[in-house]
């Protein structure tokens, strides 16, 4: 279990770094906030994806329907963080960096959840065929 959690935040910190190295290289080719927002995003989506698929949750599975329900807890989670950072901002004289630092941890544990439980879910047979740390 820390294994998983240790090596989820490892692909939550590839992630940010993909995310913004296209962001940089979009913005200074020309594109607008917006578009390089868009494709650091989109790249950083499906890199994310990939290593929490195979390397954090070692799922198998319709990969379709996961990326399915990944790219819908993004959405949702995006929109969740900038609701949540803009009402936060109105109730508290805290700087909105911070606001957004806090939001996002708690963010960071709910999509580790859903995405564990709801996304690659590990199936019953699978669980049992996993080796047992307990002597290490």
């Amino acid at each position: 279990m820390l294994r998983r959690i240790l090596t989820y935040l490892l692909s939550s910190g590839i992630t940010v770094i993909v995310d913004f190295s296209v962001f940089t290289v979009a913005a200074r080719a020309g594109a607008g906030v917006g578009l390089a927002t868009a494709l650091g995003r989109a790249f950083a989506a499906v890199v994310n994806f990939t290593i929490n698929r195979k390397a954090v949750f070692h799922a198998d599975g319709n990969v379709f329907w996961q990326f399915l329900k990944y790219i819908l807890l993004v959405a949702v989670s995006g929109t969740v963080s900038a609701f949540a950072i803009k009402k936060a901002e109105t109730y508290f004289s805290a700087d909105v960096v911070i606001i957004k630092a806090f939001v996002e941890c708690v963010l960071f544990v709910f999509n580790y959840l859903v995405q564990h439980f709801l996304i690659f879910r590990v199936r019953k047979a699978q669980k049992e065929e996993e080796p047992s740390h307990a002597g290490n």
